[in-house]
C-alpha cells in the first residue's frame, strides 16, 4: 500500500469513528481506497486473530449486533465501515497506530455485516421448553424449485413466483398446475429440496406428490406416443388414463410403465421400491419384466425384479398423506426420514442395530415430540443440538 494512501485511509477512519458519518466524497474515497487494496483485509483478520493490535478498548466486548441495529440505516453501500460514536481512537495517536486500530475495527463491523446480510438465522431452530433439548425443530413444509428450459429457476415459495411461471402454469394453494392447452413443450424439472414436499398436476391430468430430497423431470405436454417423467428420490403418482400414451416413470436402471393406476415410488438408495395401490403395473430392468397387481410391491434382488404382497397400504401412501409411518423399518431408515423432512444432520455415536420398528405419527410435529416417540419406540438417546440429531444409548 502506497504511503499516502496509507495515511488518507488512517484519517478517513478515524474522521469516521468521531463523527459517525463521512460526507459523500470522503465516503467515496474511502470505498476506492477498500477496492484499491482487497489484501488488506485479509492481513488485517490475521493481525485481529492474533490479538496483537493495541486499542484503549477491548474490541471483543463490543455489542456489535446491538451497534448495528443503532446505525444500519445510515449506511446503505455494501463497503460503508459501521462503529460506535463514542468509542473512537484519538488522532493524537501515531497515524500507523490509527490505522492498526481502526482498520481492525473495520474488519470486525464488515464482517458483522456480511453474517447480518448473508446469513440468514435459521428460522426453522425454536426454542424447546419442553422435551429438554438444547433447541427443537419445526417441520417442514411446501417449496421447490422449478426449472424450466432455457429460462431462470423460480423458487415457487416466492411471493412474486406465480409471475415468473410459463403462461398458463399456476401455483395455486401449494399445488403447481399444468394446462393441457399448452403450445410449448420445453423440460421442466422440479426439485423438491430436504424440508418440503410439493404437489404438481401434469398436463394431462396426473397428479404427482413429491417428497423431500427428491427432483422431477417431464415434458410440458410430453411426447405424442407416451408420457415420461424422470425420477430421483420419492413421488406417489394417480395416473390419469390415455390409452395411446402410456405413462413411464424412468428411475434406478427401472422403468414403470402405467395407462391409468396410483402408485408409490422410493428411489433414495441404489435400489428402487415400487408399491402399488390401484390398477396394474409393468416394471422393468435390464434383467427381466414383470406385471403388478394392486396390493403389491417390486424391488431388485440380486439384480432381478421380485414381487410381494404389500404389507399395508397406508405405507405406500403415508408421505402424501402427511405421516410418519415406521412399519418393519429400522433405526438407519427411520433417521434417513427425519433427516429429509427435518433438513438435520444425524450423528450416531453408536453403532445402529438392524431391529425393526413399528409405529406412526403426523409429520405437522416438531422434531421433539418426534424424538420423544422414537426413544419409547426404539430405545435409542436422541439429542438436538442446534440442526444436529445425536443419537446414543
Amino acid at each position: 500500500m502506497i504511503e499516502t494512501d496509507k495515511i488518507i485511509l488512517a484519517e478517513l477512519i478515524a474522521l469516521l469513528l468521531k463523527d459517525g458519518e463521512l460526507a459523500s466524497d470522503k465516503e467515496a474515497q474511502l470505498k476506492n481506497l477498500l477496492q484499491k487494496y482487497p489484501d488488506a483485509r485479509d492481513s488485517l483478520g490475521r493481525r485481529l486473530s492474533q490479538t496483537d493490535i493495541y486499542a484503549p478498548f477491548d474490541l471483543r466486548c463490543i455489542d456489535l449486533s446491538k451497534e448495528w441495529l443503532i446505525t444500519q440505516d445510515k449506511f446503505r453501500a455494501k463497503e460503508t465501515i459501521l462503529q460506535p460514536k463514542k468509542k473512537y481512537l484519538s488522532l493524537n495517536k501515531t497515524r500507523y497506530k490509527a490505522i492498526g486500530v481502526a482498520a481492525a475495527i473495520l474488519l470486525a463491523l464488515t464482517l458483522l455485516w456480511q453474517r447480518q446480510h448473508h446469513e440468514k438465522p435459521v428460522s426453522y431452530l425454536i426454542p424447546d421448553k419442553i422435551y429438554g433439548h438444547k433447541n427443537d425443530v419445526l417441520p417442514g413444509g411446501t417449496g421447490a424449485i422449478l426449472k424450466i428450459e432455457g429460462k431462470k429457476e423460480i423458487q415457487l415459495t416466492e411471493k412474486k413466483a406465480v409471475q415468473y411461471l410459463a403462461q398458463g402454469i399456476e401455483l395455486k394453494e401449494g399445488r403447481l398446475i399444468y394446462p393441457s392447452n399448452l403450445t410449448e413443450n420445453l423440460k421442466n424439472t422440479l426439485i423438491v429440496p430436504k424440508r418440503s414436499t410439493m404437489v404438481l398436476v401434469l398436463s394431462d391430468g396426473t397428479k404427482v406428490w413429491v417428497n423431500a430430497a427428491s427432483e422431477l423431470s417431464y415434458k410440458t405436454n410430453f411426447d405424442k406416443k407416451e408420457r415420461r417423467v424422470i425420477l430421483k428420490g420419492e413421488a406417489y403418482f394417480e395416473v390419469a388414463k390415455d390409452a395411446h400414451r402410456p405413462f413411464i416413470v424412468e428411475t434406478n436402471h427401472i422403468n414403470i410403465q402405467a395407462i391409468g393406476t396410483a402408485f408409490n415410488v422410493n428411489s433414495y438408495h441404489a435400489t428402487t421400491k415400487v408399491s402399488l395401490t390401484e390398477g396394474k403395473l409393468k416394471v422393468s430392468n435390464d434383467e427381466n419384466e414383470i406385471y403388478m397387481d394392486a396390493g403389491s410391491e417390486t424391488e431388485i434382488i440380486n439384480k432381478k425384479l421380485k414381487t410381494f404382497p404389500l404389507a399395508n397400504k397406508a405405507e405406500a401412501t403415508a408421505f402424501k398423506d402427511g405421516y410418519f409411518y415406521f412399519k418393519n423399518k429400522n433405526m438407519q431408515q427411520v433417521l434417513d426420514e427425519l433427516s429429509r423432512w427435518y433438513g438435520i444432520q444425524v450423528d450416531c455415536k453408536v453403532p445402529l442395530n438392524s431391529e425393526r420398528y413399528e409405529g406412526s405419527i403426523k409429520r405437522d410435529v416438531t422434531l421433539g415430540e418426534l424424538c420423544s416417540l422414537l426413544k419409547d419406540l426404539t430405545g435409542y438417546k436422541l439429542t438436538i443440538d442446534n440442526d444436529k440429531l445425536i443419537v446414543n444409548r
